[in-house]
């Protein structure tokens, strides 16, 4: 679901992920390396829950939809999605509290995003017992596109 709002446009995405016995049903067939980078993996593979996973890759796809495309123009892990830390935060990423997601782009997507006149992209992700759900929030320059 996506939409538009006066301060940019906007998408949810859910992951069921309720029949999933590892990260990487979640994903299949793709390789764990095509959808999450290297720190996500090394975040979520800290004794994370599954949930922590799917809640990434909820956030992966709100974030998406909300620039606007239908799917990914290149592969998932040119988007990451890993805990801002706080300026009085000391432990930074390794920290354990539950900090606001961040987004970052990589590859390809991050030229995509620098010349589209995004200012901020905002991210909340939340979980049951077997759904993640994300909201992403983009909202553009004045003359961004």
């Amino acid at each position: 679901m996506t939409g538009t709002a006066a301060a940019g446009r906007w998408s949810c995405s859910r992951v069921d992920y309720g029949s999933a016995g590892a990260p990487a049903d979640l994903v299949r067939p793709a390789p764990l390396e095509a959808v999450f980078t290297r720190l996500e993996r090394l975040r979520s593979g800290a004794g994370a829950s599954l949930a922590s996973w799917a809640g990434r890759l909820a956030a992966k796809h709100a974030v998406i939809e909300a620039l606007g495309y239908d799917r990914a123009p290149g592969p998932l892990s040119e988007v990451e999605i890993l805990p801002a830390t706080p300026p009085g935060c000391r432990r930074g990423q390794a920290c354990p509290h539950g900090h606001p997601p961040a987004v970052r782009f990589g590859g390809k997507l991050a030229e995509r995003a620098a010349g589209a006149g995004i200012a901020r992209i905002q991210v909340s992700v939340s979980h049951t017992s077997h759904v993640a759900l994300a909201v992403a929030l983009v909202t553009r320059t004045p003359n961004g596109g």
